[in-house]
Order: structure tokens, then sequence, then C-alpha cells
């Protein structure tokens, strides 16, 4: 027994696709970048002043073309990690302005990315590494970039993702890449992001940050992030349909510059508070946007992308734990193949938090068992054991229990699950001291 579905029925799916055709065929999506434009009115498509219109063949087209699955390599080959083989590959945070230690809230340092590259390359649940976790503000801007690229190759092995804010910027990230591997061979090094702006546009800095992967044959994430009731309609299959066209837009796109590339098809638009217009990523509607987007992403063959552990709880509190394990296990349910922002976020990604990390990573360590279900076989039924034990008896010393409890039975290393006095004897820790411990072991 497996739990893994997307819940949404093939009808829903067909009427979610056909509402996109309308979009791309009738309305279209705004693409403001000459050479882009070119590239599609190249190839057929129809133009109109910026609005790039898609007809379906044209679409299906492209889609044949992407890869279903691809590895993005690190620095040894047991660091690679394969993208779309139905196992959730569980990503870092991506652009917090704040970190939060010890419950002190501040502006990044040099030495808070440091450190936080030293937690994720040593945590197993977590095996990429994302440059643009956050922006250390006690270095100028224009040597940010290439000062996190450097720590990220100095401190970690694990693969990256890259910058795309522009030509030069993601031009420059993946020469430094290449240069630092020296690696003439056909390696995915690094992976952008690409973030359309809606509704339905996309803006140039983007657009020449796909242009520039494309051109180095690397992968790109696209990943629609709404407001609805604000740039996209308030209703969830009115925005799933707004960004579906958005992505895809972007997926032809990447087809055009370089057919096979590889594309994953990202989502992270959830709920909005209509009482402040601002995001309430914390929200259920947050995971039933994830079971709109994998539904999808597996209706096009294509990798998906959405978040992970959200929360807009300023602490690491039970709110934070109640809308991150929501969030989290709605990706881990759907089989959704990467999950950004899956440790670490609080207040509506404004801050990332060292002892929310740790504790994220072992909700994942829960969220993997939990979907894995178990197992009905001869085996697990052990019909003889039950036998030999008999009423009354014990299982505690058989040899099927030390053989199997390991596998069955998830040990949790945070929590706390000693009786009361023990707890009373080891210092009454609670979880957050718990993973703060960890975070500075580590560090």
């Amino acid at each position: 027994m497996k739990i893994r579905n997307a819940f949404l029925s093939e009808q829903e799916i067909a009427l979610l696709h056909q509402g996109t055709i309308q979009i791309l065929e009738n309305i279209g999506v705004e693409v403001n970048h000459a050479e882009a434009l070119e590239v599609f009115r190249s190839n057929g498509l129809r133009i109109e002043g910026k609005r790039v219109f898609i007809d379906e063949a044209s679409l299906w087209k492209a889609l044949k073309t992407v890869p279903d699955s691809f590895v993005l390599s690190g620095r040894t080959r047991k660091d690679d990690i394969l993208i779309g083989s139905g196992k959730t590959v569980y990503a870092p945070a991506s652009g917090p302005v704040y970190v939060q230690r010890a419950h002190e809230r501040r502006m990044t340092t040099c030495e808070d990315y440091m450190d936080l590259l030293k937690i994720f390359q040593t945590l197993e649940g977590i095996p990429v590494v994302n440059a643009n976790m956050t922006e250390p503000q006690d270095i100028d801007f224009e040597a940010r970039d290439v000062f996190r690229l450097k720590e990220c190759l100095r401190l970690t092995t694990k693969p990256l993702m890259g910058f795309t804010t522009g030509k030069a910027v993601s031009e420059r990230c993946i020469k430094i890449i290449q240069d630092f591997y020296r690696d003439d061979s056909e390696c995915y090094r690094v992976m952008g992001v690409i973030s359309p702006v809606s509704p339905l546009c996309y803006d140039e800095a983007m657009l020449e940050g796909m242009i520039a992967y494309a051109a180095a044959k690397q992968p790109v994430l696209i990943a629609s992030c709404s407001l609805p009731g604000a740039s996209s309609p308030v209703t969830i299959a009115g925005s799933l349909v707004t960004n579906n066209a958005e992505v895809l837009t972007g997926v032809v796109l990447s087809q055009l510059l370089c057919p096979g590339m590889p594309v994953i098809y990202g989502g992270t638009t959830t709920a909005c508070d209509m009482r402040m217009v601002s995001p309430a990523i914390g929200s259920p509607e947050t995971g039933l946007f994830t079971y709109g987007v994998r539904g999808l992403s597996a209706y096009y063959g294509l990798p998906c992308r959405s978040g992970g552990s959200l929360t807009d709880a300023k602490l690491p509190d039970m709110q934070a734990g109640i809308e991150s394990t929501y969030s989290l296990l709605s990706s881990a349910i759907a089989g959704v193949d990467f999950v950004l922002q899956s440790c670490g976020i609080l207040e509506s990604f404004n801050a990332i938090c060292f002892e929310k990390i740790i504790i994220d990573e072992e909700n994942i360590r829960m969220a993997k068992r939990y979907v894995n279900g178990f197992e009905v076989n001869e085996e697990t039924l052990v019909p003889d054991l039950i036998k030999e034990i008999g009423p009354g008896g014990t299982f505690i010393g058989s040899q099927h229990t030390f053989d199997h409890f390991r596998d069955d039975f998830l040990q949790a290393d945070l929590m706390s699950k000693e009786g009361y006095e023990s707890w009373v004897k080891g210092g009454k820790k609670d979880l957050f001291q718990s993973a703060g411990q960890k975070a500075d072991s580590i560090i």
C-alpha cells in the first residue's frame, strides 16, 4: 500500500487543459523580450505586439521534446540526483531576506550564509543546494552573487540551483560553475528558476535568464506564483489555468531555443488573505494548488515542482508546525518530483530559520515514511511467528522483530519519546531547543 495520488479526475484535468488552451490561443501571454518574440515568430506562432499566441498543436509538439527525467550533477557521482523519477527531491529555501536564530530576526550576513550551507551540506534529506537561499546584506550587491556561488562550491558537494535574473548574471553564474568543474561533458551542473509575472507576462530579466540557460544546455524550473484575487482569479481553478498558460508558454520557448532541454513544471501559488491582500502560504488551499499542479504536470508528462514547509507564522511554533505539515504532506502525497522551500521558511517566505530547518528535515523524514505505506505479504503477515508466540506471549525477543523494526518504524531523532521523568532529568528540552543544539553541532 502506497499513499500517492493527485486526486483530480480525468474530466477535471481535461477542463483545466481546455481552459488553458483558450487562454493560449485567444488571450495570449505577454513576452517582453525582442529575441524571445522573434523565436516564437520564426517558428510560426502568432504575435500581436508583445503577445504570443500558442495553438494546441504547437504546444504538444514542444512538450514531446521535454525529457520526463534528468540527472543534476554534483561534485561526485554519489552526489548526483535524478529528478522526475517518481522519488521526491527536497530542496532548500529560495529568496528569504531575513534569518532567524534563537528567536532573533535580522538581515542575513555572510557568516549566516556559510552556516546555512554547512547545515544543508550535512542534511541527508536535502540533496541539492540553492545559491539563492538568502542574500547576505553585509557585502556589496555587485559582489554578492559571486560570493554565494564561491561558498556553495567551497562548502558543499551537492548539485546547485543558480541565478537567472538577467543575461549577465545568468551567464556569469553558469561560467563560474563550469570553470569550477572544468567539465567538457554534457552534464547538467546548474538549474535555473524562471518565474513568470502574473497575470500572463514574462519580464525581460527572466527571459534573458531562460535564453542563457538554453544556450548552455542547462535545465530550468519554470514556476508561477500568483496572488489569487489580485494577480490571478480568486478561484483555485481559475488561478490554475492562468498559471498553467504562463508556465506552458515558458516550456514552449525553452524547447524552441533548445529542443530536449530539461524543464520542471512548477507552481507555488497559495491562498490570499483578502483582509490584507497578502499571501497566506500556510493555508489548506496551498495543498489543493499542489494537487492541481501535480495533476497538470503529469498530464503533460513533465517533472513537477511545488512548495514545501510553508507557513505564515513568525516563530517555529505550533502554527508553523501545523501549516508546514499540511503543505509538505500534500507535496509528498501528490508525488511531486522537486520540492523547493522544503526547510526553514517562516513569515510567508520572508525569513529562513535555523531551528526550523532542522525541524522541517525531521518532518520530511516522517512524510516520506507516511507515503511509503506498508507491505502486505507473507513476510509481513507472519502467521507462523504468531502461532509460535501464541496468546499472552511477547514478540520483543524474536529475530523477526530485530530484522524489521528499523524499516517498519521511523526512529525520530528530535521528537521526545522518553518518559516524563527521563525528560525532566534531561533538562526538559523542547523541540526548538533540540533543533538549535543540532544546528549548532553541525556548524
